[in-house]
């Protein structure tokens, strides 16, 4: 027993020296700093999954704590670089950081460069504590490590810049950004870096990245910032001006478990070319505030046209909608598969789509204020809004998908073409003809407040529309190729309120299915008009103001019974009301009765052309009056030459 105890402690002695012994030589940081590594990693601090996306951020992430007595320091001049230890190699103003742990650098070089080629298990921290390096090549690469972490040092400015031109390569893979690297990489700190990338990118990691603080400023003639196999942000004040995309994740090789953006937190102020977010898989939006310009903004947005309207001076009602070949894409926020806003602050000013998706798009909650050029939220196959505020200012179709659901939230909408639009296809190329219909296209609100002013249909479904909860409110069309509501097959209301006004020619009334609805016809209104529907005592059942010029009211509510009656009353002032005009209770002053209604059965209709469906797939002005500049005697889609575009 005391051989064995004996035996015991002189080789935990041992084992003692032979550390010891290996951490002198300037590197007496790098066990202590394999230490915290392993205990800082062993858990994350935010363990998040989405399906078998990781979204979790490592306690070492967000870490930016340092031992600045223990760590190594290289300083730069414009002449020289000097290091004081051995596992940070200079020649001239190239430093080499050879072994894991933690490395201060500091000072100003106009051609300086600082490589990391460690062991692919180490870890290696590099401190930004005052530095300005800028490099006839790329000045910080990443060639080989397990994760290297950039931490900016509080109160501290630094900035990277490349040339204009280089040709430089990490094994077969070329450089070419300001920040580069072949691993993992995070920045973190409370510091402040600005990066520019003038030959293409400013930050690009050929693994996984990872913005965790600090304030950082990218300026790039191509991508900003860029993670292939995945990009994570949180607590990081960014702004980034790109020449084309500004942040991205782009592996398409492994969509199931790679290739996403995920947002957590910080404000991110974002100006692209093309697109300002991209996700070659998921893009997920918990909180934070993002800023969005892209390709110029609304006003610079591509135009829209209805091709084959006319042939041979007559209408062809079974045209497709053609789009241009322009291919570039600006949009705001994009995903190859789905996109998930969860929260966040998000304005955004795009010359293309704001929201796109290839798949899904979900609004959980948030706040999304948006002009856009083409689309406001497009999603190829299934749009979902579950709660959140959603303010479209501009747009060509506000919401559009296969399928659309909104169960809540707050929605307003204005648009040149149609307000919601379920439609198939990337962008709605899979358009219908006039006497088409798909009923796997299905538009239902089922709550919430939803308001829309569209100058082409206000509710457009290819095939189904459900109105079973919430209050709408439809400002829709002046002209007669288009209606406030339009369904391919059916529209149904069995719940909710709502209140839609428009064009005559092409209104379709609402099938009462438990909930009793009118359509009527009345005297052509001008635009700033409340209308209102009144019961027999002149109490406000549900009222609107118009934006322009209608004569056509659809209305239903759950107060309206069969066997009363009801005035819908023009002109008047609603006690009450909201800015859109709308109240569904009180009363009304002044003002006149455009119509009296009895209701002898669930559904009321007097006037328009259509009940429940059967003309949807017109689009923006189909069904104009003759117009004696036009020889035909029609005129085309909002009486101009536009064309909508290819995505």
């Amino acid at each position: 027993m005391k051989k064995r105890l004996f035996c015991a402690i002189i080789g935990a002695m041992l084992i003692a020296s032979f550390t010891a012994c290996n951490t002198q030589g300037g590197n007496a940081s790098q066990a202590t700093v394999a230490e915290a590594n392993a205990d800082q990693n062993a858990a994350a601090s935010d363990d998040i999954k989405d399906g078998e996306y990781d979204l979790s951020f490592s306690k070492r992430d967000a870490d930016s704590s340092y031992d600045e007595s223990a760590a190594a320091k290289i300083t730069f001049t414009d002449t020289s670089a000097e290091s004081s230890t051995g596992s940070a190699e200079v020649s001239g103003t190239t430093v080499t950081i050879k072994a894991e742990g933690t490395y201060i650098v500091s000072g100003s070089c106009k051609d300086g460069k600082i490589v990391i080629d460690a062991d692919e298990n180490a870890k290696v921290q590099v401190v930004f504590k005052g530095i300005d390096l800028s490099s006839s090549g790329s000045p910080f690469v990443v060639k080989s490590a397990d994760k290297v972490f950039i931490t900016l040092a509080d109160g501290t400015e630094n900035a990277v810049s490349d040339s204009g031109s280089y040709s430089e390569t990490v094994g077969e893979t070329n450089v070419d950004a300001a920040i580069f690297s072949k691993e993992d990489l995070s920045i973190n700190g409370s510091g402040k870096l600005t990066v520019n990338g003038n030959y293409k990118h400013g930050i690009i990691s050929k693994d996984d990245l990872v913005l965790a603080g600090g304030t950082v400023s990218v300026k790039s003639a191509s991508t900003g910032v860029e993670g292939k196999d995945s990009l994570k942000i949180k607590d990081t004040d960014l702004t980034v001006e790109a020449g084309s995309d500004a942040i991205r994740s782009t592996n398409t090789e492994d969509t199931a478990t790679k290739g996403f953006v995920y947002i957590q937190s910080g404000k991110l102020t974002l100006k692209s070319e093309n697109d300002a977010v991209q996700a070659s898989s998921l893009l997920r939006v918990d909180g934070g505030e993002l800023n969005i310009t892209t390709g110029g903004g609304s006003d610079s947005g591509k135009t829209h046209t209805e091709e084959n309207f006319m042939r041979g001076g007559r209408m062809n009602m079974f045209s497709s909608n053609s789009d241009s070949t322009d291919t570039d894409s600006a949009k705001g926020l994009k995903a190859a598969d789905a996109i998930k806003i969860n929260g966040s602050t998000i304005d955004i000013n795009s010359s293309d789509d704001a929201l796109h998706s290839n798949n899904s798009l979900s609004v959980d909650g948030g706040e999304l204020r948006i002009s856009s050029g083409d689309d406001g939220l497009h999603s190829d196959t299934t749009l979902t809004v579950n709660s959140g505020t959603i303010d479209i200012t501009k747009s060509y179709e506000g919401i559009e998908s296969g399928e659309i659901t909104v169960n809540d939230g707050k929605i307003s909408v204005k648009s040149s073409d149609d307000g919601f639009n379920a439609a198939g296809g990337n962008n709605g190329t899979e358009r219908q003809g006039m006497f088409d219909s798909d009923s796997s296209k299905v538009l239902t609100i089922n709550g919430g407040y939803v308001y829309v002013d569209a100058d082409g249909d206000g509710l457009d479904s290819n095939g189904v529309l459900k109105i079973c909860g919430g209050t709408i409110l439809v400002n829709g069309p002046s002209n007669d190729g288009n209606g406030a509501l339009d369904s391919g097959s059916s529209c149904e209301v069995t719940g909710g309120t709502i209140i839609a006004i428009g064009s005559s020619g092409m209104a379709e009334s609402l099938t009462a299915n438990g909930q009793c609805s009118i359509m009527t016809d009345i005297d052509s209104q001008a635009a700033d008009t409340s209308v209102a529907l009144t019961d027999s005592e002149g109490n406000v059942l549900a009222s609107i103001n118009s934006t322009k010029q209608f004569n056509n009211v659809v209305v239903s509510t759950p107060s309206i019974r069969k066997g009363e009656s009801y005035k819908i009353i023009v002109g008047g002032t609603v006690d009450g009301a909201d800015s859109n005009g709308f109240a569904d209770s009180g009363k009304i002053s002044g003002g006149s009765a455009a119509a009296e209604i009895t209701m002898d059965s669930e559904s009321y209709t007097n006037g328009g052309s259509r009940m429940g469906g059967g003309m949807g797939g017109m689009r923006g002005g189909d069904m104009q009056p003759p117009n004696g500049d036009n020889p035909n005697g029609m005129q085309p889609p909002n009486g101009n030459n536009q064309q909508r575009p290819q995505f």
